[in-house]
């Protein structure tokens, strides 16, 4: 028999998200796929220093910060010796080319056994050990100015603040709870920009916690950041939800009968996540807009199309921009039509007719329920050539027409009716 306990809910986040819309890249810091270039030009015969640790957030939190203390030191030398830890960076385990493109493998990653690897692997992952943020300050040509040396001792700060909040027991009282919350944010907003980053970054995180209380701490503070979160929150819109939980495992020694504890690490996932991103974004308001628009433009293949699983990402800026109510987005939403292909795969992946159907079904029904919250009668077009497609639209649909129009229609010639009426251009419809 077995029993669980969670200690806490929370994993070391990236520094910053992009822009651009990405998969599920199961690694801990991103930079897989990077080149490994040297950036500072110079010559160092000594090779990076190889860490044993394998838990990233304990090293962050604990060793890492002692490390990035020596930054603040009058002696060149302990600088030098945090240096090597990630400089030169040692041989990624792709090989890219000058567009960044994968062309090879230099070794396998991530290790089929993590705890049988190669010289390789265990430096990469050493070297992952550290944020990619960080990586970047130590790694500039001049990175051991006085000023860049004083933001990294405050990344080691920050990042102990960061241990603290994400290893404590919580306080039993919310009120406690919640102010203790808005301490922490307070702590890393002091430190500027970068702590800024880091907080909206762990805030995203928190998301991602199946206990409602942590998610709707962590929205309102991110509401209170506003635009500064907004393209961070789009980015984590496109990702996986799940996040690494410590947790204390008890079970029976079926040796000794005894109850016996043990540290152990999963994976858990909030499968609302999207919806509290979207839900955050909402709260910040009309800002919101042009940068959902923004990833809903700019995540389609070189076709101009949007092909597959996708959709189910996407579902979640069309329901935004439908909330928001803003008649700018029709014409974003309108094209959604044509580019998104909408395709679900079985496990051999091949396409699964009937999910798909299903699927293409479902997306179609966000469009309709969006455009008809946008306000604009130019949308009748839109929900006619939705109509078009599947007959079981039409509740759907005279729905929407009613709050475009405060009009109702019956059926789908009188919708055309109407929009001839109002003077609406049915190209396409």
């Amino acid at each position: 028999m077995k029993k669980w306990f969670v200690l806490f809910l929370f994993v070391i986040a990236l520094a910053a998200c992009s822009s651009q819309p990405s998969g599920d890249g199961g690694g801990t810091d991103g930079g897989f796929g990077e080149d490994g270039g040297n950036p500072c030009g110079e010559s160092v015969g000594e090779p990076s220093i190889v860490l044993d640790r394998t838990d990233v957030q304990l090293f962050r939190g604990t060793e890492m910060v002692k490390l990035l203390e020596k930054m603040e030191s009058q002696e060149p030398d302990d600088w030098k010796l945090v240096h090597r830890h990630v400089y030169p960076a040692p041989e990624p385990p792709f090989r890219t080319d000058k567009e960044g493109k994968v062309t090879g493998k230099n070794y396998d990653w991530p290790p089929e056994d993590p705890n049988e690897l190669s010289d390789e692997q265990r430096k990469w992952r050493s070297y992952l050990l550290w944020p990619e943020h960080i990586r970047e300050l130590m790694q500039l040509q001049d990175w051991d100015s006085a000023d860049n040396r004083k933001r990294l001792a405050n990344y080691g700060r920050m990042y102990a603040l960061l241990h603290e909040f994400q290893t404590r027991q919580p306080y039993g009282s919310p009120t406690r709870e919640t102010e203790y919350w808005r301490n922490f944010a307070e702590s890393l907003l002091a430190y500027g920009e970068d702590g800024r980053e880091l907080l909206i970054s762990n805030m995203i995180v928190a998301l991602s916690n199946p206990i409602e209380e942590t998610c709707l701490r962590a929205e309102d503070i991110l509401v209170q950041i506003g635009e500064p979160a907004v393209e961070p929150l789009c980015a984590a819109m496109w990702t996986s939800h799940r996040q690494l939980v410590m947790a204390t495992e008890e079970e029976i020694d079926p040796k000794t009968h005894q109850r016996v504890s043990k540290t152990v690490y999963k994976v858990y996932g909030n499968p609302n996540y999207n919806k509290y991103i979207e839900d955050t974004l909402y709260r910040i308001g009309e800002r919101v807009v042009p940068q959902a628009i923004y990833e809903l433009e700019y995540s389609l293949n070189e076709d101009g199309k949007s092909i597959g699983p996708t959709w189910r990402y996407r579902k979640y800026f069309v329901e935004l921009l439908g909330r928001l109510r803003d008649p700018k987005a029709l014409r974003t939403l309108e094209a959604e039509i044509d580019r998104v292909v909408v395709e679900e795969y079985d496990d051999n992946y091949e396409v699964d007719p009937e999910s798909t159907d299903t699927a293409r079904f479902t997306w179609q029904e966000y469009l309709i329920e969006a455009i008809g919250d946008l306000g604009n009668p130019e949308g009748i077009r839109a929900v006619i050539r939705l109509w078009k497609l599947d007959d079981f639209h039409e509740l759907a649909a005279i729905g929407a027409i009613s709050r475009l129009t405060g009009k109702n229609v019956r059926d789908i010639d009188e919708a055309r009716a109407l929009a001839k009426k109002m003077n609406v251009d049915l190209k396409g419809a």
